[in-house]
This record gives C-alpha cells, structure tokens and sequence, in this order.
C-alpha cells in the first residue's frame, strides 16, 4: 500500500526546522493582485536586476506608498 507521508510525521517540524527570512517579524498575511503579463515580465526582470524577488519589490513599493500617504507631523 503507498502512504503518502511518515506516519507519526517529524515531531521537530515548525520547531527546530524553521525557515528564517530574515525579518524581526514575520509576515502573515497576503494581499492579491493581478496585473498584466508585461508588468510581470518587467517586475521579475527587475527583480533579477536587484537580487531580490519580486515579493519583495512589492513590498518596498508599498511601504513607499504608504509612507507617502502617512500625514507627517509638524
């Protein structure tokens, strides 16, 4: 019979093994958009240009904007 994972699993999962994207806090949440093929093509080009992905450009590029939104105190 073909199982398809181990049974009992790894007990050291999401403990000991535990990716690390370098961040103090990690992210939770997601946000969805869908652009045209071209945009996608341009944003993964200049993510291979920056050495980054393309998740990344996006957030910098929101918190760009949102900073810009953030009325600034006087």
């Amino acid at each position: 019979m073909f199982q398809m994972a181990r049974p009992g699993g790894n007990p050291d999962f999401g403990t000991k093994y535990r990716f690390d994207n370098g961040r103090d806090e990690p992210l939770s949440e997601q946000v969805k958009a869908q652009v045209h093929p071209e945009v996608k093509l341009y944003l993964k080009s200049l993510a291979n240009q920056r050495k980054c992905t393309v998740p990344d450009l996006i957030r910098e590029a929101i918190d760009l904007y949102l900073a810009e939104q953030t009325p600034h105190a006087s």
